[in-house]
């Protein structure tokens, strides 16, 4: 039975499409069968980010229409055994697919060890209907004032929709940012937040690099070692953070 997880932020520019793909990317490369859906209605990304633009015919809105066999819009990523995308739609005719999106989660739950959903930014219908069929919440943040608070608001609402599993992953984190007094230290962070931490991401210019390939983030990049140690702890292996600070 797959675990669904969704992966959502507060605001935009978190980096929560490059989370979704590279924690999906880390899972597949232990052996694990993954989807990624792509809920970013209007905005997707996730295929330019893995290289499948050009095969790709139908998406998540043909899915909910009837327009084709679910089978028909998902897409293998290539060099990466076990990692499967459905792209989101162009339009923002779905954000309020709730029930959609859910029973099309349990309809592929036998099929994915894990699927991940990259939640559109904010909070409106489009947030509703991509965490409702979640088992665990990942929650995005970057190490700045109005990331930190409007993450804390994102956990709330998580909490009101009934999900409770709930994970914090820092993302784009550079000591310098230590300087400033609204992000003194990692621990602020977490404590204003009030997620359990999952992981903490350095900022990686091989990320852009990759993402501008169209290719998955992993190697022995920092980030892509980073991503590996959250997939190890998704999967509930007990792995240490490494010393950044």
């Amino acid at each position: 039975m797959g675990y669904t997880i969704v992966v959502t932020s507060g605001k935009g520019g978190t980096g929560k499409s490059t989370v979704t793909a590279a924690c999906g990317t880390a899972l597949a490369l232990r052996g694990k069968s993954v989807l990624l859906i792509d809920c970013d209605w209007g905005l997707r990304c996730l295929d330019l980010m893995l290289g499948i633009t050009s095969e790709t015919v139908y998406d998540l809105g043909d899915i909910i229409y009837g327009n084709c066999d679910i089978h028909n819009a998902i897409y293998e990523v290539p060099g990466i055994n076990g990692l499967y995308v459905i792209p989101a739609p162009n339009s923002v005719d779905y954000l309020n697919k709730a029930d959609e999106i859910s029973n099309l989660c349990k309809s592929l739950a036998n099929d994915f060890d894990y699927i991940i959903i990259d939640c559109p930014a904010g909070v409106d219908k489009g947030f509703r209907a991509a965490v409702a069929p979640a088992n665990l919440a990942l929650v995005v943040v970057t190490p700045d004032a109005v990331s930190v608070r409007d993450a804390e608001k994102v956990g709330e609402l998580l909490k009101r929709n009934g999900i409770k599993n709930q994970r914090l992953i820092i993302n784009k984190f550079k000591r310098s940012v230590l300087r400033y007094e609204s992000t003194k230290n990692l621990d602020k962070i977490i404590d204003s937040v009030s997620i359990q931490l999952i992981g903490v991401v350095p900022e990686d210019k091989n990320v852009q690099h990759l993402e501008a390939l169209g290719q998955p983030i992993y190697g022995n990049s920092r980030a892509a070692s980073a991503f590996r140690r959250i997939a190890a702890r998704i999967e509930g292996e007990d792995v240490a953070l490494p010393r950044i600070l």
